[in-house]
Parts: structure tokens; sequence; C-alpha cells
């Protein structure tokens, strides 16, 4: 590593994070319908959704800066973690893919499919999760 990794910076994302998770877990719908039918949820959803793998990016990003790496792209930079051997590249895809969800959300690229959004709540949130317990894990080793 070139420069050092600021671990306020870290702290503060990785707490950012846990508190989206929290939201989202306490908000998710029990059902896809639901979430078609309730514009007010779309937006506490979406919002922090797009939030907490803005957290994760910003972690990955800093990261990647600490070691002089220039990711390409948002998505790059969970590649460029599993290069160095920080993340495997289970996770790595499933940041990529987590990235491509809070682009839709957040630019409006297309239509949301709400549909997809309550499968992610249901079965992806847990990737946001195992992200930020392996970057703790990390920083813990860095200190040591």
């Amino acid at each position: 590593m070139k420069e050092a990794i600021d671990q306020a910076v870290i702290d503060a994302k990785l707490r950012e994070l846990s508190r989206r998770l929290i939201r989202l877990r306490d908000k998710r719908p029990k059902s896809a319908r639901q979430l078609v039918d309730d514009q007010d949820l779309q937006d506490i959803l979406a919002r922090n959704l797009e939030i907490a793998v803005q957290s994760c990016t910003d972690i990955a990003s800093h990261v990647c800066g600490a070691h002089r790496i220039v990711p390409t792209t948002a998505g790059d930079s969970f590649v460029q973690l599993a290069r160095l051997g920080m993340i495997d590249e289970p996770l790595s895809k499933a940041m990529q893919r987590a990235v491509g969800m809070r682009n839709v959300l957040a630019h409006d690229y297309a239509d949301v499919d709400w549909t997809l959004v309550v499968k992610v709540l249901r079965d992806d949130l847990e990737d946001l999760a195992n992200f930020g317990r392996v970057m703790v894990a990390w920083m813990n080793g860095q200190q040591g």
C-alpha cells in the first residue's frame, strides 16, 4: 500500500452502511405488490438501497486510492479489491451487480422493476453486509 487509509472515513461509511441496512430490513415489503402499490415505500427503499450501495462503493474507492489504483467505474472498484485479494470473486461480482442496481435507482437509467427490487431486498442485502464485515476484518488486520 502506498498511502494510509483514513480510518475515520471507512468507519463513517461502515456506520452509514449499517444504518441503511437496518432501515432496508425494517421496511422490506412482504410482497412485490405491496411495493408496486406504495410510492412512499418505493422512495424509502430506493433511497436507502442507493445510499447503502454508495457507502460500499465509497469504501472500495478509498481503499483503491490508498493503493494508488484508479478504478474506471464504481463497479471496477470491486474488481480491483478482488485483484488485491481483499474480497473474493463472488463478492466482487455481487457488488458489481449492486452498483448496477444503484445506477438504475439513482440515475433512472430505466424504469425501475419493483419486483426485482423486492428480490434484491430479500436475497442480496446480505452481500452488502458481507462486504462491510470483510472491510471491518481487513481494517482490524491493518491496525495490528
